[in-house]
């Protein structure tokens, strides 16, 4: 899935939430869109098993990219 922005995203990837706290770091699940088409990002938390959401592609940044993993 690429992002507006040139970022390339698929299921496993290791994230975080732009406008989430900088410590919370998810792995993506799966896709979906949304009524207006945009691609949204299933992500469950790695620290905690039952922490699952749901948010635009367009907010996700890549924690390998950024060297943080």
């Amino acid at each position: 899935m690429k992002t507006p922005e040139g970022q390339f995203f698929s299921k496993g990837d290791l994230v975080r939430v732009k406008d989430m706290s900088p410590g919370e770091r998810f792995c993506i699940i799966g896709f979906k869109k949304n009524i207006e088409g945009e691609t949204i990002a299933v992500l469950k938390a790695l620290f905690n098993e039952t922490y699952i959401i749901e948010k635009p592609v367009s907010l996700l940044e890549s924690l390998l990219i950024k060297g943080k993993l």
